[in-house]
């Protein structure tokens, strides 16, 4: 992982990512706070959260995205 990413951090809780696009309405915004970037990437790893190559997006928002796409297609087809 790059220190390129854009993290959310402070002293007393330490540093989280943030959640990239935010569309959905339940998006979970920015992960848990770890104590570390390296232990913050590796929690947005473990949770399975979407890497744009610029960012992460949590699997709420990727939901919403692919409910968008489908939505879409299925305009396209008509």
């Amino acid at each position: 992982m790059s220190d390129e990413l854009s993290y959310i951090g402070n002293e007393e809780e330490g540093f989280a990512i943030p959640c990239q696009i935010k569309i959905a309405e339940d998006c979970a915004q920015v992960g848990a706070f770890c104590e570390s970037k390296e232990d913050a990437c590796q929690w947005v790893e473990d949770e399975c959260w979407i890497s744009s190559g610029e960012g992460h997006f949590c699997l709420q928002c990727n939901d919403q995205v692919m409910r968008n796409i489908a939505k879409l297609a299925t305009k396209k087809t008509k």
